[in-house]
């Protein structure tokens, strides 16, 4: 005789499958301190598995207003370690972090570059 408990849910019964229950994707990561400008939140941000990358983007950040261009250099070889550290960013924050920093970078690159043309 067969049992009950493990048969499958009669038709109707059960979670809806209809294309009503759309899927959302929650945003990872936050960035919003309206008190700190930018360059003070990167290195809050740093996963603990990439700890060995944060006091040179402490450095990044104490400079950024005197010389923004080595700020600019000191992200770029945190983001170099940091990928060194975790190639395929399978640590937890890692993609989105590392993700974080390339933009930061792409953006500020420019204006860096800009600035050094300008002198």
């Amino acid at each position: 005789m067969a049992s009950s408990s493990g048969s499958k849910p009669e038709r109707g019964s059960g979670p809806s499958r209809s294309g009503s229950g759309k899927m959302t994707r929650a945003q990872t990561m936050l960035v919003d301190h309206p008190n700190e400008d930018a360059s003070a939140v990167d290195s809050e941000l740093v996963p603990s598995s990439l700890n060995p990358i944060v006091p040179i983007l402490r450095v990044a950040n104490e400079i950024e207003k005197d010389n923004p261009r080595v700020a600019y250099l000191c992200r770029f070889h945190a983001f170099e370690k940091a990928h060194k550290m975790d190639p395929t960013s399978v640590g937890r924050g890692v993609r989105q972090f590392k993700t974080y920093l390339l933009h930061r970078l792409e953006k500020e690159e420019e204006e860096t570059e800009f600035r050094a043309c300008q002198k």
